[in-house]
């Protein structure tokens, strides 16, 4: 399969007659000799299944031969190919922009732009205004200029850590974790992240290259844990094979020398050294280190960090106790999950290290009230380290909270209305629960005493007879011999109730009344 660079060389080629360095070209694409003589291989493949030949001369370049038609019929397919390549929603294209801005070497110009991407000089106006909150967010600021073109200027830490958030929520992602998961993955040489020219070769080479260095720390970590620092290094492989280094103070490096994990990230980064005949200076190993410890096993924590991290918990625990009336200090699974995220997610705070959250979007929509309560109950941190959480991380306690509130869920209380007789009510009552755990049978009625009954504190009535009772309860028929369509119906129906019987909040204002 073509990929994109690979289309770029052969553009490239066919646009002059004369021979084209490597040089030139590797300049051109932004991108290593090595890199193009790889895709050269690639070039000669497909040329040949289209009529063409690569020509190649030491010392004077490359070039394509074949007759004049044929190249102008293969610049169309070009044209056609690279179409179908581009994902052309807004926010496809709001990646690609931004990872482009942020590592180019050049001065982008809109027509560029449009050109790669196939849509109107307006177009792109309008996604660099979106591209340009990015960039804002993370400290970046854009310039333009009609006579230079888009460059962006900000520090190189904030830099990466907003390529890291592009690549999390690139279509790409997918593509780079399936790598990292399958030894037996089958590259075909299409572009993992489009807007930053890497294949899944390259990829596949790096994962590789990491995961045979039998790093204990690499070793340590949970498959998606893997993922964001295997993101994490090769940001900072590319970066430095760009010569863009990070800064750090001289304080802040200092205070890493007491911190674990420096052996480690040395490996890594003499590792990379050798393969890709690069340099790794002193500050690059501290400041892959600092993310290493900030995402590392919870039982590699020095005594300051597991002072820091109980104090948050405390203050986290609290905060969902008062907002909820909840006993959650009661709560040893949610003491120890907690505890086990806060640990490195000090580093994270005192350091301000992002984290990324692949389903953020996923848990806002499924758990938009618990998000909120967390979500006022960060003011701790974010006074205690002068930062502002992200929603990735609040997410990730939201799981936590969540997770704690089904401890606390109580099922509908249900009255069951039957016309047959004790026996037959009782096993009625025996076959609702067992396939309807949400519900708790609390008392058994006829129709005609279910007129006397209180239902003060009751959710749900569930009867295999009409009623017309003048009530707010919810009254549900089904058929005194509970068909198996009568049980379908009833699980969706009763999930709904017990889902907004048990909503955070919902049932604090119900309490509240």
């Amino acid at each position: 399969m073509i990929n994109k660079r690979v289309m770029k060389i052969i553009d490239i080629l066919l646009q002059k007659d004369e021979y084209i360095t490597i040089d030139t070209i590797s300049k051109d694409l932004e991108v290593s000799n090595k890199t193009i003589r790889n895709d050269l291989q690639l070039v000669q493949e497909w040329l040949a299944e289209n009529d063409l030949k690569l020509i190649k001369k030491t010392g004077v370049g490359v070039t394509i031969e074949g007759p004049k038609d044929n190249k102008l019929r293969i610049a169309d397919t070009l044209k056609q190919k690279n179409k179908e390549l581009i994902d052309f929603s807004p926010d496809a294209r709001k990646i690609y922009i931004a990872m482009r801005l942020l590592t180019s070497e050049h001065n982008y110009r809109i027509y560029e732009l449009a050109n790669e991407l196939y849509v109107s000089r307006a177009t792109i106006h309008k996604d660099i205004n979106e591209v340009s909150k990015l960039l804002n967010a993370e400290k970046i600021k854009l310039f333009r200029k009609n006579n230079n073109g888009l460059h962006i200027e900000g520090k190189e830490r904030n830099k990466r850590n907003l390529l890291l958030e592009l690549m999390v929520h690139d279509n790409g992602y997918h593509s780079f974790a399936n790598i990292v998961n399958n030894d037996a993955y089958e590259c075909d040489g299409s572009m993992v992240f489009e807007g930053l020219d890497i294949n899944d070769d390259e990829i596949k080479e790096f994962v590789t290259l990491l995961r045979n260095s039998m790093n204990p720390y690499l070793s340590s970590l949970t498959f998606d844990s893997l993922i964001f620092v295997l993101l994490h290094i090769l940001i900072s492989l590319l970066r430095v094979q760009s010569k863009q280094y990070v800064t750090l103070s001289k304080h802040f490096i200092k205070e890493l020398e007491n911190q674990p994990l420096y052996e480690e990230t040395h490996q890594i980064t003499d590792t990379l050294s050798k393969h890709y005949d690069i340099s790794f200076n002193e500050t690059e190993i501290r400041y892959l280190q600092v993310y290493f410890v900030s995402m590392q096993n919870s039982k590699q924590i020095n005594k300051d960090d597991e002072k820091e991290a109980k104090e948050i918990y405390n203050a986290l625990i609290t905060s969902w106790s008062e907002q909820l009336q909840l006993p959650f200090h009661e709560d040893k699974n949610l003491y120890k999950s907690l505890y086990s995220h806060l640990y490195p997610a000090v580093t994270r705070f005192r350091h301000n290290i992002g984290i990324e959250n692949p389903l953020i979007i996923e848990i806002k929509k499924l758990y938009k009230n618990t998000y909120k309560i967390v979500e006022k109950s960060v003011d701790y941190i974010n006074n205690t380290y002068d930062i502002s959480v992200s929603e990735d991380e609040i997410g990730y306690l939201t799981l936590h909270l969540a997770a704690a509130l089904e401890h606390f869920k109580e099922p509908l209380h249900t009255i069951l209305v039957c016309n047959g007789g004790m026996g037959t009510s009782t096993l009625l009552t025996q076959k609702l629960m067992r396939q309807i755990p949400e519900i708790e049978i609390v008392s058994q009625a006829s129709f005609i005493s279910i007129y006397e009954e209180s239902l003060q504190h009751i959710d749900l009535i569930i009867s295999t007879v009409e009623l017309h009772l003048q009530t707010s309860v919810p009254i549900l028929k089904i058929s005194p011999i509970l068909e198996d369509y009568d049980i379908v119906r009833l699980k969706d129906i009763v999930k709904e109730y017990y889902k907004i019987k048990n909503d955070p909040l919902l049932r604090k204002m119900k309490d509240a009344q």
